[in-house]
């Protein structure tokens, strides 16, 4: 009857420690599901947050070309007159800055300097130069067109490098380890 007893407390012993050892085991392997979930959730959600930022970079560059684009057309002799051609520009730099703007929502904080770059070269001389001539009905005299034309070149030359400078930025950050990446 001892040995009966020692060996039912040997298979109850047995028993618990294999119950254990299974409850262990499968609490590991629901941890490294877990784990594994939540390295690929947040891939998915860092891949996500690139492609708004992308689409959010391409946006703006795409609006600081039309800029650069009208002030290049700005910077020549106007075939339908101040007005319209001004009115076209104002109209781009509003499409700019609206992308800005949405810059500021999506992008890294090292971004925006060189955005707002962009943005104050775009238009900071033409803009301030063609209001102060531009009423309706006064028609200008050639040196104050000259003064646009050279306002847009100049304006023209400094967007130019203020993108390039930006785009430099925008391909460091899209390259570079996403900020949910980092804090795992």
């Amino acid at each position: 009857m001892d040995a009966g007893m020692a060996g039912l407390i040997g298979a109850l012993g047995g028993g618990f420690i294999g119950a254990m050892g299974a409850w262990g085991a499968a609490l590991i392997a629901f941890k490294g599901a877990r784990y594994q979930a939540d390295r690929q959730s947040n891939a998915a959600h860092e891949q996500w947050l690139r492609q708004h930022r992308r689409d959010a970079y391409l946006r703006f560059i795409g609006d600081a070309r039309a800029a650069s684009s009208e002030l290049a057309q700005l910077s020549a002799p106007w075939e339908r007159g101040l007005e319209p051609a001004l009115e076209q520009f104002r109209s781009t730099w509003g499409c700019l800055k609206a992308s800005f703007h949405a810059l500021e929502l999506e992008a890294p904080q090292e971004l925006l300097l060189p955005a707002q770059a962009v943005l104050n070269a775009a238009g900071t001389h033409t803009l301030a130069t063609a209001v102060q001539m531009a009423h309706p009905g006064r028609t200008a005299p050639l040196e104050d067109l000259a003064q646009v034309h050279s306002a847009a070149r100049q304006d023209r030359d400094a967007v130019e490098g203020a993108l390039a400078h930006f785009i430099v930025c925008c391909r460091q950050t899209l390259h570079e380890p996403a900020p949910l990446a980092a804090q795992n």
